[in-house]
């Protein structure tokens, strides 16, 4: 019995390990998808801006540009709120926001605006990896 009880703890160890393993990835994953698509935008910006003379048509092509840049921050910002909590700071709460709440909330960073379910208080919160 003893032995089972060693391996469960064991196995539930392991387990949060490798969970943590996963949400770094992905948590460096979405740092990778930011920076290919802030750079994929500027570079077609630049293009834009020595290829199509000035007029409507660059503007076009700048506009579309920055609607297709938002397709990655919408699916980023997806890939931040699986991962982990933010803690508040008043209490210290983890709070794990939804999509809508995540998107709507200001951000500077890794912190965002939020309140807390806890102490009903709106402060910066700052994101913690493991919950």
């Amino acid at each position: 019995m003893e032995d089972n009880n060693q391996k469960n703890e064991q196995l539930l160890l392991e387990m949060a390990k490798e969970l943590e393993n996963k949400n770094k990835t992905i948590w460096h994953c979405m740092w990778v998808i930011m920076a290919v698509s802030i750079a994929a935008m500027m570079a077609g910006l630049f293009i834009t801006a020595l290829l199509i003379p000035d007029g409507p048509w660059q503007l076009v092509a700048n506009i579309g540009l920055c609607v297709v840049f938002l397709i990655p921050c919408f699916y980023a910002l997806k890939l931040e709120v699986s991962v982990g909590a933010y803690k508040c700071k008043n209490c210290g709460c983890e709070i794990v926001p939804t999509y809508t709440q995540a998107l709507n909330a200001m951000h500077m960073g890794t912190t965002r605006y939020l309140k807390c379910p806890k102490c009903n208080k709106r402060t910066w919160c700052k994101k913690v990896l493991n919950k």
